[in-house]
């Protein structure tokens, strides 16, 4: 068990924690649990109404695991029949295939720039984009180029949690060796909540958790090839 004494902070919110946890403990690392995010949804009735009869797009874009479990929360697969299915990668592939829906398309590497690349979109084709009320307009943009009818909507929110001294000092009262970020959001929580263990080594899920890491004045000892918790896994491995 060479990871037996390594110990890895887990920052993402406790509904997405699971397989993390899962894969680190198979790995026989340490976990510390601290969700520095928490999840609600929103806009459900305008979600509802959108896909009611008479109501038609060419394309879903999900870019997020969040993306495919709020929105299937409220409409139902058999709403969507005869819509294309674009995934920002294969484990948001996986979990559509939850609910019994094939992805038509997943980009060469997964991030929503190289999806906004790469995705067959047709000229005045209606493409809908279920997303966070934090997501940027940078896919928007992009598909707008291609002459795409763009539609989005904020379907969940993300809040940061705040925490005191005191229960700081209860959660890490071990040493860290890894700190794990999955999402910007994570970062600047992990910031605004003044936490410091400038021992440990951090790893960030893609380049743009990286980026705002780096614009924080956190420096990333790794990201991985494949923007993953595996691959994160397979990074904290190389390093321990």
């Amino acid at each position: 068990m060479p990871y037996k004494n390594k110990t890895v902070l887990i920052t993402r919110s406790k509904e997405q924690s699971a397989d993390f946890i899962e894969l680190l403990q198979n790995n026989s690392f340490e976990i510390v649990l601290l969700p520095l995010i928490e999840f609600q949804q929103t806009n459900i009735t305008k979600l509802k109404s959108l896909f009611s009869i008479g109501v038609s797009f060419d394309w879903i874009i999900f870019t997020s695991h969040n993306a495919v479990n709020y929105f299937f929360k409220t409409v139902s697969p058999k709403n969507i029949k005869g819509i294309k299915i674009a995934a920002v990668g294969k484990k948001t592939a996986e979990l559509l295939s939850n609910f019994v829906m094939k992805t038509d398309f997943f980009p060469s590497d997964f991030t929503a720039e190289t999806l906004g690349n790469e995705i067959p979109v047709l000229s005045n084709e209606k493409v809908f984009i279920p997303q966070s009320a934090l997501s940027n307009n940078n896919l928007v943009e992009q598909l707008k180029n291609k002459n795409a009818l763009v539609e989005t909507l904020a379907i969940y929110d993300n809040q940061a949690v705040k925490y005191s001294k005191e229960e700081l000092d209860k959660i890490l009262n071990k040493p860290i060796d890894f700190i794990t970020f999955t999402s910007g959001s994570c970062v600047k929580a992990y910031i605004n909540n003044n936490i410091h263990l400038p021992n440990a080594k951090i790893i960030c899920i893609g380049p743009s958790t990286a980026k705002v890491a780096a614009e924080n004045n956190l420096e990333v000892a790794a990201i991985p090839n494949e923007f993953t918790i595996e691959g994160m896994v397979d990074e904290i491995k190389k390093l321990s």
